[in-house]
């Protein structure tokens, strides 16, 4: 199992999202009104969002290398260490990484993507 590559960088708290990854939650409606409900799976991961806001270069070509060539986007799972908690989570990329240029220079960039417990 790899672990997710070490950045300069921490993620943003400012653009960081934790959820549920789905809602596991069957319902089926009756004449009467009344809803019955159950649980579709026992297990509910977890997915987080999250945005780095001043990456440097180096760390984005860090990034794109570990996307497309060591997971293959999301085909494989990874070690990561929330930055949060500090738990080590085997997660999968769940939405790819999305770079964008930081003001008027391509020396730091934005990069959001989400991360899906497997």
């Amino acid at each position: 199992m790899t672990d997710f590559p070490t950045l300069s960088e921490n993620p943003s708290v400012e653009g960081w999202e934790e959820d549920l990854a789905f809602d596991p939650t069957i319902r089926s409606s009756f004449e009467g009104g009344y809803v019955q409900t159950r649980a579709r799976t026992t297990r509910i991961p977890e997915k987080w969002k999250i945005k780095y806001e001043v990456l440097p270069t180096a760390d984005k070509d860090i990034l794109k290398v570990f996307q497309r060539d060591t997971v293959l986007v999301g085909s494989s799972s990874f070690n990561w260490t929330n930055p949060i908690d500090s738990v080590v989570y085997e997660v999968r990329i769940a939405e790819k990484f999305v770079f964008t240029p930081t003001g008027n220079t391509i020396d730091f960039w934005t990069c959001e993507g989400v991360f899906e417990e497997v």
